[in-house]
């Protein structure tokens, strides 16, 4: 009976690897990238140990290898070489957690794999991402991209130019908000929600270049993250389900963080029992673990406690400094970066944390690299052997090949030895040897990676990706020796090009090599559907529906998922909202998956307070309470009062931000309003001190009535809509003391009109960003007892320009103009820092200027200092310059008033609290002069209040 070397074509020895005969394949093969095949690879992957075959004394040999899964994109199954299997374990350590990505960038320029990491609070982030796909690079970007105050910010509202106009207006005259459900008062479990947290790690792991099959050990890193639930105090190690829910979990700080609610359990930072999770390593059976231990240091003065996050990470550090001599003594080797007391609070230099964990990863890689070797049991000596070697594929092409193997071949002494280096080159997808121990004959079998020439993609989103993008991929493989490391990062760059595109779940579907040309056939990028998850289901259907843009005939598109989330959360129905795309069947088209919105609904019942005091009106009071969520459709309903010493309202509304799924929005309300006020006889002295006049004359307004618009909104913070009002409408002397100039009424008015609003403003009261604009057209016919029909236009835009990080510059203007004949009660109120009654006019007191045409310009600079004084405070420096007339044609410029201030803003707890000091100065002629105008001033003027204006 012949040998299998007998039986094969006949080897060539490895002096004359040029006279070689390669055996011929006769067609094609197709690899599907599919767990299932991977798994088969690894099954027939055995430890080495010789096979006996027919012929007596001859026997195959395979090689040690690693029994642990690939589980990335790869052209063939392949084997690799054994070797121990590498856990990681990463610590918490809020900003020192940075340098965990120095470590594994570290590990990956020195070729150390990971096979398995355990991560708590930071930890968790990084690993978690890592083990989808993110290279060390690509962590190193995001950290130094990320905008750390502003993603673990808790602060709980909406952007303000996000949301709709009605809830702009609803939280600009609050200070305070507070929830009940069903009659019973809702304490806050924790200082805010954290979604901005909860987006960004979402967005993250959607662009990831790989996604779990509901279940982490299908990642190319199998993952593992430590929470702690908040209620029996018990570790809980998520190894499934949504991998950004589970990170979130993980560095989930009590108190300021909400909890995650999962499986009955309510989780928050892993820290609590377990910082560094070396154990976990235990339960995964690997055979090296590898500790990053990076919490740093407690804060050591009492001084620097001075916010409630800072206290809360000192706690959790005095807790996991009892845990940390039990986790290190299971470690086989322990990372510390010097992170030179630096604090877990400051992301201000990342660099220099990611660099400090990559010298001690750099350091003890020879350690780690020794330490996880493989070392046989037993060898056979094989230095005595005739060796040759033989390629199990093509004739032509393995040129390169042969330069490489004969020099190990040749100098091959150890049979494992030998093998194993083989399979180091990466080159080959399986490697074997055939021993002839009678005839001390041994031949290497060997299968290269295929030649390849061409390479066509097919399949994913029509025309995203061009040919040159393609080619640039693959141009490591074509044409030339490349490892099977190599043809995996091609693959993988391929995806990174869709994610770039902003295509989150396109990815290889199939890799079919068809000669010397390699077929890569793309998913379709969709989802099979979309899932809504509510942990109340008080929300209907629609409301949530319409604001998700996703398409399930088309590719997810990345942006449109956040913008969905986004859509969601600035409803103002939810404190959380997180989605996820995990992977739960295979179908043909690639697209086995759901895109699941889980939403976390606030308790729709809310009262809000407010409290005002300032130079004009004294101290004043708010309460507003409503539904924001009548019968599940984000409609809401309810009323509010205000109560001062000179005026008060009182309102009832209702609102419909959207109608259905359209944009058309409906707003209603009964309304009474009255107040009081003094304006003076303006007067101007060529003295700086000006004049102070006692000319001061009291009256009163009030309407009641009733009021409605029907129109659609533009983006969120925008609307035009169509309205009237029916109200009465009195204007009287509130005492009888002073002049009585102004004429008063008592009249019933039906009104309609039109008007545009947009504002996206950062906020209404310091804005550094955004703007605002108004315009408004109304007329009131001669119906009930009006005697004359009267017509208002006015408009009011205010642009906010940043001139740096702290300084902004705010120009506005506005204008209005009427019939012959307006109504005290509809006219136009200039003077004062500004108010609901009174448009801005520095240098004078509130309702100086009355008329029924005006026109106003302005700018303000505003400056934020790093440093506080007292509260974070602005300074401001204003100018303003305008009048009002009661007829336009005596509308003119040389009889504009201006007025110029500076003051300061603080943002307090209860408010904003301004002091502003102004002075008002026109150029004007005196009684009987004939000269021309000189300047003259008014009396200088201070402003103070507390608290928003409502």
């Amino acid at each position: 009976m012949k040998s299998l070397a007998e039986l094969k074509n006949s080897p060539k020895r490895v002096p004359r690897p040029d006279t070689m005969n390669r055996k011929k394949r006769s067609s094609p093969r197709s690899v599907l990238l599919m767990p299932a095949a991977l798994l088969l690879t690894c099954i027939l992957l055995l430890p080495a140990r010789p096979f006996p075959l027919y012929a007596s004394g001859v026997s195959i040999v395979f090689p040690d290898t690693l029994s642990t899964p690939f589980k990335r994109f790869s052209l063939k199954p392949f084997m690799r070489p054994a070797r121990k299997t590498v856990g990681v374990a990463l610590s918490g350590g809020g900003a020192n957690g940075i340098a965990q990505i120095g470590v594994l960038k570290a590990l990956d320029e020195e070729r150390i794999p990971v096979d398995y990491i355990a991560g708590t609070s930071m930890g968790a982030i990084i690993g978690g991402l890592y083990s989808c796909g993110y290279s060390p690079a690509d962590l190193e970007k995001i950290a130094e991209t990320l905008p750390w105050q502003s993603v673990l910010s808790i602060r709980e509202e909406n952007p303000r130019a996000r949301i709709f106009l009605e809830q702009q207006r609803i939280r600009d005259r609050s200070t305070i908000a507070i929830r009940f459900d069903k009659l019973k008062l809702m304490i806050p479990k924790s200082l805010s929600s954290a979604q901005a947290l909860t987006g960004t790690l979402d967005l993250l792991i959607l662009n990831g270049v790989y996604h779990s099959w509901q279940d982490f050990n299908s990642l190319p890193v199998q993952f593992r993250a430590v929470s702690t639930d908040l209620i029996s105090g018990k570790r809980i190690t998520l190894t499934s389900g949504s991998l950004s829910e589970a990170m979130r979990a993980s560095s989930t700080i009590p108190v300021l963080f909400e909890p995650i609610e999962r499986d009955g359990y309510r989780l928050v930072d892993g820290g609590l029992v377990a910082n560094l999770p070396v154990d976990e390593l235990d339960v995964v059976n690997a055979s090296y673990k590898i500790a990053v231990d990076t919490h740093g240091s407690m804060y050591s003065k009492s001084g620097d406690l001075d916010l409630p996050w800072k206290a809360a990470d000192q706690a959790i550090t005095i807790l996991t400094g009892l845990q940390y001599p039990a986790q290190l003594e299971k470690a086989d080797l322990v990372i510390t970066p010097d992170l030179q007391s630096h604090s877990a609070t400051d992301f201000s230099d990342v660099k220099a944390l990611v660099d400090a964990g990559y010298k001690k990863g750099k350091v003890l890689a020879g350690t780690i690299r020794r330490s996880i070797e493989n070392q046989p049991v037993r060898e056979t000596d094989i230095g005595s052997y005739n060796k040759s070697y033989l390629f199990d594929a093509g004739e032509s092409g393995n040129r390169e090949h042969a330069g490489i193997v004969s020099g190990i071949v040749r100098n091959g002494t150890a049979l494992n030895r030998t093998l194993r280096e083989l399979l180091e080159t990466d080159l080959f997808t399986s490697v074997y040897a055939v021993m002839d121990k009678s005839k001390k004959n041994i031949v290497f079998h060997l299968t290269p990676l295929p030649r390849i020439a061409r390479i066509t993609i097919t399949g994913g989103p029509h025309g995203v990706l061009s040919i040159e993008e393609s080619e640039n991929c693959f141009r490591p493989v074509i044409g030339q020796l490349y490892t099977n490391a190599t043809a995996t990062r091609a693959l993988e760059d391929l995806v990174r090009i869709y994610r770039k595109k902003g295509y989150s779940l396109v990815e290889p579907q199939n890799v079919f090599l068809a000669g010397d040309n390699l077929q890569v056939t793309m998913s379709s990028g969709m989802v099979n559907g979309i899932e809504i998850v509510q942990n109340r289901n008080s929300i209907g259907l629609t409301p949530i529906m319409r604001e998700i843009k996703i398409d399930t005939t088309t590719a997810v598109r990345a942006g449109k998922a956040e913008e969905s989330a986004e859509n969601l959360y600035e409803t103002g129905v939810f404190s959380r909202v997180s989605l996820s795309a995990e992977k739960s069947e295979f179908i043909d088209n690639g697209s086995g998956r759901t895109l699941t919105f889980s939403l976390i609904e606030k308790p729709s019942s809310v009262l809000r307070l407010g409290l005002r005091y300032d130079e004009t009106s004294n101290a004043q009071f708010l309460l507003d309470l409503r539904n924001e969520n009548i019968g599940g459709t984000t409609s809401s309903f309810g009323g509010w009062i205000k109560a001062g010493q000179n005026n008060s309202v009182a309102n009832l509304e209702f609102a419909m931000p959207r109608i259905g799924s359209t944009h058309f929005t409906l707003f209603s309300r009964l309304f009474f309003d009255q107040r009081e006020f003094d304006t003076r006889d303006l007067r101007f002295s060529t003295d700086f001190d000006g004049y102070a006049t006692d000319d001061i004359s009291s009256y009163g307004i009030q309407r009641y009535g009733i009021s409605g618009a029907f129109g659609t909104r533009i983006r969120k913070n925008g609307r035009f809509a169509i309205d009237f009002t029916l109200q009465n409408a009195q204007s009287y002397h509130a005492t009888d003391l002073g002049p009585s100039s102004l004429t008063t009424d008592d009249l019933n008015l039906l009104s309609v009109g039109a008007s545009l609003t947009i504002d996206s403003r950062n906020s209404a009261q310091i804005p550094t960003s955004g703007s605002y604009t108004h315009l408004s057209y109304s007329v009131t016919p001669e119906l009930l007892d009006n005697d004359a029909s009267f017509w208002q236009l006015s408009g009011i835009h205010e642009e906010n320009i940043p001139l740096g990080s702290r300084t902004t510059l705010q120009l506005s203007g506005s204008a209005g103009i009427s019939g012959s004949y307006l109504p005290l009660s509809e006219q136009f109120f200039l003077g004062g820092p500004g108010n609901t009654y009174s448009r801005r006019f520095i240098g004078l007191k509130q309702n100086d200027l009355i008329g029924s045409n005006m026109a106003t310009a302005g700018l303000q600079l505003s400056y934020s200092p790093p440093f506080e004084i007292i509260f974070p405070a602005s300074f401001l420096l204003q100018y303003n310059a305008g009048n009002v007339w009661n007829k336009r044609s005596d509308m003119s410029l040389s009889k504009l008033i201006h007025g110029i201030g500076t003051g300061i803003v603080w943002n307090t707890p209860a408010g904003p609290a301004k002091l502003t000091v102004s002075k008002g100065f026109a150029f004007l002629r005196g009684e009987g002069e004939s000269e021309s105008s000189s300047l003259r001033f008014s009396d200088t003027l201070w402003y103070f209040s507390l608290g928003h204006d409502f």
